[in-house]
Parts: C-alpha cells; sequence; structure tokens
C-alpha cells in the first residue's frame, strides 16, 4: 500500500512540473506571446482585412532618436516603444540612430552623395530626424512615428478594410484654422502634420520632398555664403526646409495634382472623418494629436477618432539668444 501511495505521489509530482514546465514555456516563448496576445477592445480585429501581400503600406514601424549633445539616454517616460509594439502584431519595429542611420545612408543612397553629405552637415537633431523620416518611408515604407508618441488603437485599424488596397500615403492635419484660430504660429490656414505618417515604399510625395529638402538648405547656406555645415539655420529655416512648413506645400501640391476638388486650402478644413485623395488618406485635426488641447483644460475632440497621442517633449526651438 505504502509503496502504491509513492508511485502516485511521485506521478502527481511529475505531472505538476510538467504542467509548469509548459506554462513557463508558454509565457516566454515568442510565438506564444502572439497566441496570447489580448488586443485592445476599443478596435477589434477586421475579419475583412486583405493579406499583407495585397497592402502596399508595409507592416513596419520607424522611430529616429538623435539625442542632443547634452545628454545619450531617452528620458523615462518619453518613448513609448512597447506600446507601439504592443498595438502592431506582426509588424517589426526598428529604432534609428546615428549608427543606423549611416547604414542606412551608404547602403541606399550611394548614387546620390548630396543626400548623405547634407545629413552629416546637419548639427540640429530635430532637422537631422526630419530628414531621414522622409527618406526611410521612401525607401522602405511603413509607418513613422517620432518618439514621444503613443498610439491609442490598433495600427490595423488606422484604415478601413476595404480601403488598405488603395491607400498608398496616410496623413493627417496638424492644424485648422478653421478649428482652431491661431495664425500667428502658421505660415497656411492649413497645416499637415510630418511627426506621424504611414506610407508605402517609393511614393512620389517623397522624392518631391527630398529634393525640396536638398534645394532649400543649400539656399540657406548660400544666402549665408557659407556650407550647410557652418550655417545657421533658424526655427523658421527648419521648419520651412524639412519640417511641417515644407512638408504642407509639398503635400497640398500633390493633392491638387491628383484631384480637382482640392483648389484651396479651405477645401481640406473642417474634416468630420477621412478623405481620401488619389491614393492619399487625410485624417482629420485630432487623429495624430490625441488629447493636446486638453491638456490645457479645452475639451474639443467632438467624439471623433483619435489614433495617436503626440506628448510635445521634444523640445527643438532655439532657446532665445542662443545661435
Amino acid at each position: 500500500m505504502i509503496a502504491v501511495i509513492r508511485a502516485r505521489l511521485r506521478a502527481l509530482i511529475l505531472w505538476l512540473a510538467i504542467t509548469v514546465s509548459c506554462v513557463i514555456i508558454i509565457a516566454w516563448a515568442p510565438q506564444a506571446r502572439l497566441l496570447l496576445y489580448k488586443p485592445n477592445p476599443d478596435t477589434p480585429i477586421d475579419l475583412n482585412q486583405p493579406p499583407d501581400s495585397e497592402i502596399p503600406i508595409p507592416k513596419r514601424i520607424w522611430q529616429v532618436f538623435f539625442p542632443p549633445p547634452s545628454t545619450t539616454i531617452i528620458e523615462d517616460g518619453f518613448m513609448h516603444a512597447n506600446k507601439w509594439i504592443e498595438m502592431a502584431p506582426g509588424y517589426t519595429y526598428t529604432l534609428v540612430g546615428s549608427t543606423e542611420a549611416e547604414a542606412f545612408l551608404a547602403a541606399h543612397f550611394a548614387d546620390r552623395p548630396e543626400i548623405a553629405s547634407t545629413c552629416h552637415a546637419l548639427k540640429n537633431p530635430a532637422l537631422k530626424s526630419d530628414v531621414l523620416r522622409y527618406l526611410l518611408l521612401y525607401i522602405h515604407g511603413g509607418i513613422y512615428s517620432d518618439v514621444d508618441t503613443k498610439p491609442l488603437v490598433r495600427l490595423d485599424a488606422w484604415v478601413p478594410a476595404q480601403k488598405r488596397r488603395e491607400v498608398r500615403l496616410l496623413l493627417a492635419l496638424e492644424y485648422d484654422e478653421a478649428e482652431e484660430p491661431n495664425p500667428s504660429d502658421f505660415v497656411y490656414p492649413v497645416q499637415f502634420c510630418q511627426w506621424t505618417i504611414a506610407a508605402a515604399p517609393n511614393h512620389t510625395v517623397f522624392a518631391r520632398m527630398v529634393d525640396r529638402m536638398l534645394a532649400g538648405l543649400q539656399d540657406v547656406a548660400d544666402h549665408q555664403s557659407t556650407t550647410l555645415d557652418k550655417a545657421y539655420l533658424s526655427d523658421f529655416d527648419v521648419v520651412n526646409t524639412a519640417g511641417p512648413v515644407a512638408w504642407t506645400e509639398v503635400v497640398f501640391q500633390l493633392l491638387q495634382e491628383v484631384d480637382r476638388r482640392v483648389k484651396g486650402y479651405g477645401d481640406l478644413m473642417r474634416m468630420g472623418g477621412p478623405r481620401y485623395y488619389g491614393d492619399v488618406s487625410v485624417l482629420p485635426l485630432e487623429t495624430f494629436r490625441a488629447d493636446y488641447l486638453d491638456d490645457w483644460g479645452v475639451s474639443w475632440r467632438k467624439g471623433r477618432n483619435a489614433l495617436v497621442r503626440h506628448f510635445f517633449k521634444g523640445a527643438w526651438k532655439t532657446p532665445p539668444g542662443v545661435r
């Protein structure tokens, strides 16, 4: 009898050990983590999604971080890479720093040395980040977003399933004078956000933007009778050569070419939902800047869908009195 009890006890211990081992393996195996992933309940999986091979925008996430000269670390709470990965099962995630940027430029722009030389000459981390985002999306496509942003819904839900085969460029408004009058801070009555962009590789908007950046930056240096690495770039120079002002002009020109409805900036105001112009999807004001005005005590979203929260921690403007 004692022998039987001992045998059963050994069997029970063995069963418990196997069970615990299986639980540990499931919890730590990367493949199993995908099976255990629980999507955001606000963004259920659409079973009508087309296969990846038919979606022009690749499942890739890009973020760029060039730390300011005073630090080499990322401020705690500044970056939300884990949230990007969580909201994007099946996507690859890449953080691009100086080393990765050098390798990327060498691999893809050997036939255009002016691109690499321009990047090397830039001292402003924000300006260099601006340049790299367009180049990365031009070559690889995918989703670019600044490191001080956080997705609020699954990335597969950004474009309706029935539109995912058609959309090759996804962007949103940053400013709309009709909804948020503040003309002193903006050049145009509508401005496009460039801290979050999704695109298929080789989209013409990036070819145009690259040419615009190279010419604009060289103009700044020529105006100062110096080389780009020694030129002083003001805050306006930053936004007007590679930032949102330049981006807005290039995008607006493209929209006018692909859709006759776009005659002026006023035709892009007061968006209550996504609009489609050729292969471009333009999203409303709040889409990539969720809660921005809420931070200032103003409720403004009007029940519309927000996809990304921007925390605006990437201070890039030149402090007063500094050149």
